[in-house]
């Protein structure tokens, strides 16, 4: 460990910071006691105790004004400069081509669309609460608060939650490379790899994708690096950042837990092998353990008062998997298991989300990839070996699909970073360091182009990814605009506030069959009361029910529907599914008005048949519907 001194403050100053932060953390956690047993439901001492904690610890080790200043002019130079071109580089890759890439701000994925129908079902307008279960997952509600400030900045829409999106993958790619130039102290290994990383399809194409994984990544990989610089340079106040940014994983995602496991096994592993130099470094271990400790104090306390909720999704993949191994029989199998894990990696197209013709890895990298392993473990870097490999394992359990394999990317690029440094440093004769670095130099090449053409190949057309499901979106907003009373674009377009109730307040209640979207249709309509509205199909696109089953739904919908003085508007996509019902109710067109509403979208026109039922005649209209037969 460096031993430059970092006692910037006085003992005494740094005794009440530290003391301030374990009062508060005691705060933090008795608020959840009171929040959890419902004596004080929702009181501001969980999450002000939560925020105070970490920010009291910040400030116990933070050096004074003076000097902090003083720092900060000092890393004015070439080696920020480096990084910030980087970033540049980063940014500039994912902006080219935007207006066409399926990720233009008219795409979301489906399980974005659940997770912010969550953040405004469970989050908005509800006392803070670090996870709330959503069946079948206790979903963790930190990357939904991160979210916030940008949706309050640039609206409740599409393009804000990808702003969001952008900034945690590129401090992603910043804390990666920090992390190898901390490592190796080489621009050239340092910009190889933000090279690869920058044009990996996998990270590229992720990073509008969204929900709650890659935030997990990120936390990972900045708790990493300051942990590093820490035990390297013997500063306090990158131990306690390390370790409150191990804590936040905790409260950001399930795989946040892999990180944790893996410190664990760290500090039972490092003392074994470097004992002589392990004495010194407990102090810094508590400086850690207690930084997590404040920062994931609120996620403690809800796994204590909700274990069954929390650890449900993840022990039914377990149980499946313990099943598997004890030889349940086809289909799942252990055999099924390890055919997901190799299709995930090899097969194209393979069975995965947004990459199926593209394998994850590019198969040339894995020259550079396998023996990094072994290099980390070599130089006794466990973590960084782990971390690139426990996530295999996690998602092996879980059936793997490349979402699960968020967590291992930067630290793939770091492992083959070990690659790269090794081969800078080989001591050959000039003509055959030569030869052996022009191979080096066509596996990366090998490598990095079929990435540049599969990445700008699908940034040239909005459909090229189907889970960026556009045409959801824009029956969405379409829909929407006919339920809040709004003028209709076409096609639908995206407005500032299209998560948001509009401000004017329809004279009218609305009932909707449409035959696609399903979380984001659900998200559009939130604020309208969405299961009402949807209620026709009972939630779901019509497509995934036969039609008897969709005509009791619409039956039921309208049979039940419940009159608050309203005029009721019905509205239902054409499509042969649906046309037997409509032609059905149209003999109740003398009770109001039948008009039509279409759209085009990427060559596709989709048409609406409405009817309009003033206020006077909705109960004719029930009681005509109850009277009708249930067979369709």
């Amino acid at each position: 460990m460096d031993t430059t001194p970092n006692d910037v403050k006085s003992p005494k100053t740094r005794l009440w910071f530290f003391a301030l932060s374990a009062a508060s953390t005691i705060a933090c956690a008795a608020g959840a006691v009171f929040h959890y047993q419902k004596w004080a439901w929702g009181n501001l001492a969980h999450p002000l105790g939560w925020l105070l904690g970490m920010l009291f610890l910040f400030l116990a080790f933070v050096p004074e004004p003076r000097q902090l200043a003083a720092r900060l002019k000092s890393s004015i130079n070439s080696r920020t400069a480096f990084f910030a071109a980087w970033l540049v580089v980063f940014t500039v890759s994912r902006l080219r081509h935007f207006k066409t890439a399926p990720w233009n701000g008219n795409g979301l994925f489906d399980e974005s669309g659940w997770d912010l129908w969550f953040f405004k079902d469970y989050v908005v307008g509800h006392p803070f609460q670090p996870a709330w279960f959503h069946s079948p997952i206790s979903r963790e509600t930190l990357f939904h608060y991160y979210l916030w400030p940008f949706f309050s900045a640039f609206g409740y829409n599409i393009l804000s939650y990808e702003v969001g999106l952008f900034v945690i993958w590129a401090v992603t790619f910043l804390f990666t490379l920090l992390l190898v130039h901390e490592l190796f102290r080489s621009k050239i290994v340092t910009s190889i790899t933000a090279v690869i990383f920058n044009y990996l399809p996998f990270a590229f194409i992720y990073t509008f994708a969204g929900y709650r994984y890659p935030m997990a990544t990120a936390l990972c990989v900045v708790s990493l690096y300051f942990l590093h610089r820490g035990f390297r340079r013997g500063s306090n106040l990158d131990l306690a950042l390390g370790g409150m940014a191990a804590g936040l994983c905790l409260a950001s995602s399930i795989s946040g837990k892999q990180y944790l496991v893996v410190l664990l096994l760290c500090a039972l592993v490092y003392p074994v092998f470097n004992r002589k130099g392990w004495s010194g470094h407990w102090r810094a271990v508590g400086i850690v353990t207690y930084g997590g400790l404040v920062a994931a104090m609120p996620i403690l306390c809800y796994i204590a008062f909700n274990r069954h909720d929390y650890t449900l999704y993840e022990s039914s993949f377990v149980h499946s998997f313990w099943q598997a191994v004890r030889g349940h029989p086809d289909p799942n199998s252990l055999s099924y298991y390890t055919t997901k894990l190799w299709g995930c990696f090899f097969k194209v197209p393979g069975d995965r989300f947004f990459i199926p013709d593209f394998v994850p890895i590019p198969l040339p990298y894995f020259c550079f990839l396998v023996p990094g392993v072994g290099l980390a473990l070599w130089r006794k870097r466990f973590d960084v070996a782990m971390l690139g490999t426990v996530p295999i394992a996690g998602a092996f359990i879980a059936a793997a699909f490349e979402n699960r394999l968020l967590l291992a990317i930067p630290f793939w690029m770091v492992l083959m970073a070990f690659s790269f440094a090794a081969l800078l440093q080989v001591r050959l004769r000039p003509a055959f360091k030569f030869v052996f670095w022009g191979l080096a130099t066509v596996i990366l090449v090998s490598g990095l182009v079929p990435s540049l053409k599969y990445i700008n190949k699908k940034s040239k057309y909005p459909l090229s990814i189907y889970h960026f499901a556009q045409e959801q979106v824009a029956v969405s907003r379409f829909v929407r605009s006919i339920v809040a009373g709004k003028e209709l674009a076409d096609p639908p377009r995206l407005e500032r506030d299209e998560f948001n109730r509009a401000g004017i307040d329809p004279a009218y209640d609305t009932l909707v069959c449409q035959s696609q979207a399903y979380s984001i249709i659900h998200l559009f309509l939130h604020d309208y009361d969405d299961a009402k509205v949807l209620s026709p199909s009972n939630g779901l696109p019509f497509t995934l029910m036969p039609e008897q089953e969709l005509w009791t739904h619409n039956r039921n919908a309208i049979a039940g529907y419940v009159f608050r003085g309203k005029d009721l508007k019905l509205v239902w996509e054409v499509d042969p599914k649906t046309e037997r019902i409509i032609n059905r109710l149209r003999s109740a067109g003398d009770l109001g008005m039948q008009t039509s509403a279409s759209y085009s979208f990427m060559g596709r026109r989709r048409t609406f048949f409405i009817l309009s039922i003033p206020a006077n005649n909705v109960r004719t209209l029930q009681e005509r519907v109850r009277a009708l037969p249930n067979s369709l």
